[in-house]
């Protein structure tokens, strides 16, 4: 048997070598590269000669512009981006009969990533050169053209944009600054189109009444090109700037409330159930309030999973009211955790502490937030003490995900193998699929994540699609009394769907 192995070991390696070492797969990658850089090269080729022939042909169009040395350099810059692509193939050869996989597949990324590179500068210098001089053939249609640019831009009323911003500076003082900058950029798009405009004046002129020289219909390419950029940078820019503005007003997170993994042939999808929870501030100074609720499944990467994976029942991003989208947190924290005042500050907005007749300190949330409360933590929402609190800030401090252990050899209150996540998110996917099976909390063992991870940035979809529970300050009060332990609710709120 053993020398039957031997033999089969020794046959498979005459095989592998006779077949060029690598991979069938790959080798037929690089032969297909072969067969397309020599297109490149062409097209490379062809750009190059048609520009030369296009600088000679309109010498009084392109003369002392920028161009006229940007396009060949972009050109040269391809060149050399050709040969080291060829050199690249090259090597490829020389390891046609090696086992190096690795190398194989690094040098051929590199030489398709040159190869395409070289495609796209041929085709933009190409494409450049060609609407200058389209541009000096139709003239007429520029410039009419540029007239609708330049009504845009002057017509643009900022004033809407102007309102929004200085409530929503008044709301967020913190925010002034920032918000001013991004008016006055949009402000400057504008007196840099009029300068553009005026600066024309003569060159449109001359082009309008069809006598137009070579330099001034230059002028007016570069002109329109500004004023293209410009009409596109305030139509958009004010657009962002609103949507900036409306995002101070929402307090904001995404919950992990499930997660899947499911199996479709030799395929495997991964996907996360988020609920995200929002307070919206349609009064700040009166502090009045609405909440609502969405949840979704979303698909996400292997990667991505595996990040969140010991944070079910955790809010895995949160942003405050008066901040920014971009200024989210994304280490996972206890959900809810993020809207109580530290105890040296004593109250918030939220909520406040409370001392017990047995000395020891709990946080109430105000009646008017407990339906945010509700749609956090569920039914099963227990005061947070000062001890627990202290816990979760020194972890969030060090930038750590806390999951609410007392001690690093007792199990984790929060998480996926937290006591409390057991209880709520029984009915999971996650759970039913024997999420917990196997786990340290299951076995009574320290859990192994205690120190926690910090999960990468993400990108959620913000669009607050979900069910809607009206305003939260309309006064009536839930549970027992503001300075006493909320009694559960008897109807529930934010059920899953």
């Amino acid at each position: 048997m053993n020398a039957r192995k031997c033999c089969l070991a020794i046959a498979g390696a005459l095989l592998l070598a006779s077949c060029g070492g690598l991979p069938r797969s790959l080798r037929n990658e690089i032969a297909a590269e072969k067969d397309r850089l020599p297109q490149a090269e062409h097209e490379l080729q062809l750009a190059q000669q048609t520009l030369r022939d296009d600088l000679k042909a309109a010498a009084d169009l392109f003369q002392g512009t920028p161009v006229a040395t940007e396009w060949p350099a972009q050109l040269a810059s391809a060149q050399t981006a050709l040969d080291r692509a060829k050199g690249d193939l090259q090597q490829l050869d020389k390891l046609r009969r090696s086992s190096d996989r690795n190398r194989a597949e690094r040098l051929l990324q590199d030489e398709r990533r040159l190869r395409e590179s070289v495609l796209r500068d041929s085709e933009t210098v190409e494409e450049g050169a060609t609407k200058w001089l389209d541009f000096q053939r139709n003239i007429p249609h520029y410039m009419a053209a540029m007239q609708r640019e330049y009504d845009d831009i002057h017509g643009a009323d900022l004033g809407t944009v102007t309102q929004t911003v200085q409530k929503a500076e008044r709301d967020w003082p913190a925010k002034k600054d920032v918000l001013e900058n991004r008016l006055a950029s949009l402000k400057q798009s504008v007196d840099a189109a009029e300068m553009q405009w005026s600066a024309t004046a003569s060159a449109r002129q001359d082009a309008n009444a069809g006598k137009a020289t070579g330099p001034e219909v230059a002028t007016l390419i570069q002109a329109n090109d500004v004023l293209v950029a410009d009409d596109a940078r305030l139509t958009r820019g004010a657009d962002d700037l609103r949507a900036e503005c409306g995002q101070l007003y929402d307090a904001w997170d995404k919950i992990l409330v499930d997660l899947d993994v499911s199996h479709s042939g030799l395929d495997t999808t991964y996907a996360e159930k988020l609920k995200t929870v929002r307070t919206h501030f349609v009064d700040v100074a009166a502090k009045k309030t609405e909440t609502s609720s969405d949840d979704r499944w979303v698909d996400v990467s292997p990667s991505s999973y595996r990040s969140v994976e010991n944070d079910l029942g955790m809010a895995i991003a949160h942003k405050d009211a008066g901040l920014f989208d971009s200024e989210a947190t994304t280490t996972a924290q206890p959900a809810g955790f993020a809207y109580i005042a530290s105890p040296s500050q004593g109250s918030n907005q939220y909520g406040y502490w409370t001392r017990s007749p047995d000395g020891h300190s709990f946080w109430t949330f105000l009646p008017e937030y407990l339906l945010m409360r509700e749609l956090l933590w569920g039914h099963d929402y227990r005061p947070v003490v000062i001890d627990e609190y202290n816990g979760y800030r020194t972890a969030q401090r060090a930038g750590r995900t806390w999951y609410g252990q007392e001690t690093p050899a007792s199990p984790p209150k929060y998480g996926s193998h937290g006591t409390f996540t057991a209880q709520r998110y029984a009915n999971s996917r996650y759970v039913q699929s024997g999420g917990f099976k196997g786990s340290a909390y299951a076995s009574n063992r320290p859990f192994g994540g205690s120190a926690g991870t910090s999960s990468a940035p993400r990108s959620f979809d913000e669009s607050p699609a979900g069910k809607r529970f009206g305003s939260s300050s309309s006064g009536r009060r839930f549970g027992s009394g503001s300075r006493g332990v909320p009694r559960s609710f008897g109807k529930s709120f934010g059920r899953r769907r």
